[in-house]
């Protein structure tokens, strides 16, 4: 860092990001941090005093490096903070304009290096701006290319993308779901133990454990996930995205007969319900209440009695796995709504 008895050194903090999606990853980090140490030499009196740095999307403003020089600038650690083009500063208009403000009242400048502005005139303020909105524009553009893309696949009964479910693979000639022998012999298992032997979503997470099995992932089962297998309706064959629904897409690899049993014993059980996060409507406090012994949030869920619907706030952990892994206490939801309400 310069020294603060040298008053006309220019204390530069710079800001490099690579995007996750940059084809082809055009702008490193480090022919950026090149290109901007160039930058700061052609500048008389600056001198780089800070270096941050992200590998992240520039659509949201939590990133370890953003945050690390907003941190420098408010503690006056840098006089100006410098990007190599204003995309890698942020691509959401309303994130830059806040940024650039706070960045203002706190008196450091905000330079690009290979755009002719900055931030310390209102005309470079306004050109900022609208740059912002371009980068902006450009991601809204990209993001609504992929979403379109993925309809089209959709309305086509191919697989759209992403991580393969559970059970299948996926044929990058036709781009359509093929059964995997031995996972879905796994996904056969699951709806014989949950329909035929009428073993409970825990009782099954455990057998499958106990042989051996393990997810997609290479983790280990848990009742939270044997639910989202008995859930899916990929499994008989049907694809959905964006309310396009297409049946006979692929190979099922359970009868609907069985698929339809398995959703009435889910009705029954209640845990159709009981291990997902309820609406936040009805939950005040989910997300809000930490648990006491993990840390995890506590969600909504609820349990189907006999004759009642029960409301409670469930650890995260103990809700996507079970008690094994958190056994903090359900606490009543009403209880503490109504324990809550009275105290404010």
């Amino acid at each position: 860092a310069a020294s603060p008895d040298t008053p006309d050194t220019v204390r530069v903090g710079i800001y490099p990001r690579r995007s996750t999606d940059d084809e082809n990853q055009p702008y490193s980090i480090e022919v950026q941090d090149e290109r901007l140490d160039s930058y700061v030499g052609s500048q008389p009196g600056w001198q780089v005093a800070m270096r941050f740095s992200d590998d992240a999307s520039g659509g949201t403003t939590n990133r370890p490096g953003l945050q690390r020089a907003l941190q420098a600038a408010r503690a006056g650690l840098i006089d100006v903070l410098l990007v190599y083009r204003v995309d890698r500063f942020s691509r959401n208009l309303r994130d830059t304009v806040t940024l650039l403000d706070e960045l203002d009242q706190l008196g450091v400048v905000f330079r690009s290096a290979t755009e002719p502005f900055d931030t310390s005139t209102p005309m470079g303020r306004m050109l900022v701006q609208m740059l912002g909105m371009f980068a902006q524009f450009e991601r809204d553009s990209i993001i609504e290319r992929v979403i379109a893309g993925m309809e089209r696949k959709a309305a086509k009964g191919l697989w759209k993308g992403g991580r393969r479910p559970f059970g299948y693979t996926v044929d990058r000639g036709t781009h359509r779901l093929v059964p995997h022998a031995d996972e879905a012999a796994v996904v056969r298992l699951i709806f014989r133990s949950y329909t035929r032997d009428r073993l409970g979503s825990s009782s099954i997470a455990t057998l499958l454990n106990e042989r051996g099995h393990r997810t997609t992932n290479g983790g280990t089962w848990s009742a939270y996930q044997v639910l989202r297998v008995l859930s899916n309706r990929i499994y008989i064959g049907e694809l959905a995205f964006r309310g396009i629904t297409v049946e006979d897409c692929h190979a099922p690899l359970v009868d609907s007969e069985t698929f339809e049993h398995a959703e009435r014993i889910l009705a029954e059980r209640g845990e159709d319900h009981s291990h997902r996060a309820a609406s936040g409507y009805d939950y005040m406090l989910t997300g809000r209440m930490r648990c006491p012994k993990c840390g995890k949030a506590m969600l909504g869920t609820r349990a189907t009695g006999r004759s009642k619907t029960y409301r409670y706030y469930t650890c995260f952990t103990r809700a996507r796995y079970d008690s094994s892994t958190c056994d903090t206490p359900r606490l009543n939801a009403d209880a503490v709504d109504a324990a809550v309400l009275h105290a404010l």
